[in-house]
């Protein structure tokens, strides 16, 4: 029982310096923000902040990973239900909506803090993350790709290598910026922008 509520704990403390530290990083800018400061925010002490995440960077990488899927569960992007649901959808645009629903939130959560990585990209341990979130994003495009593309009626023209291209392009931070941010479109016209620009790689009747 002692065992089960440290690990609560834990949990809780955990949670409690990457909300704070996404607050920091988002308002200030990661340079800025000092480990003393997410401490102070979280309310925690300076070690406990450093036993818990060992780096000031390893606080952003977590940061971004909980963005991206809306909490803190142990459960990679690939292993997640809705990617499993997948294989149940009964065609490939079916699929691709299906992907779209539980994508396009996740790119809004995620855009303020991928903003704030891009922007510390001149320190090294921050570019080492961005070139590793590069690398993860990719993977899991064309893995996404090739689920879509063994749906009933997706184009058999097309490849996961080119599909994974366009939608790692296409679904990302950077489009959501330059067009919800700096554009102004609403985040659905951009959602329906990036279903629509995919499906046109992915099917060729997209009713």
């Amino acid at each position: 029982m002692r065992d089960r509520g440290r690990t609560r704990r834990g949990t809780a403390t955990r949670e409690k310096i990457v909300r704070a530290a996404t607050r920091l990083f988002t308002t200030d800018g990661y340079v800025t923000t000092t480990v003393g400061d997410i401490a102070a925010e979280a309310g925690v002490a300076v070690q406990t902040l450093y036993l818990a995440f060992g780096s000031k960077v390893a606080i952003l990488s977590a940061a971004h990973d909980v963005a991206i899927v809306g909490d803190d569960a142990p459960v990679p992007l690939l292993e997640r239900d809705w990617v499993a649901q997948l294989a149940e959808c009964p065609d490939a645009m079916a699929g691709w909506r299906h992907a779209v629903r539980h994508m396009w939130e996740s790119t809004g959560r995620v855009a303020p803090i991928y903003r704030a990585i891009h922007a510390a990209a001149a320190d090294p341990a921050v570019a080492e993350l961005v070139e590793e979130l590069h690398r993860a994003r990719g993977e899991f495009s064309k893995r996404l790709a090739t689920l879509l593309l063994a749906l009933p009626g997706a184009r058999s023209d097309t490849d996961a290598d080119r599909l994974g291209d366009v939608i790692y392009t296409v679904f990302s931070v950077d489009t959501h910026t330059m067009l919800v941010a700096e554009r102004g479109w609403t985040a659905a016209r951009w959602r329906d922008w990036v279903q629509a620009t995919v499906a046109a790689e992915l099917v060729t009747d997209r009713s």
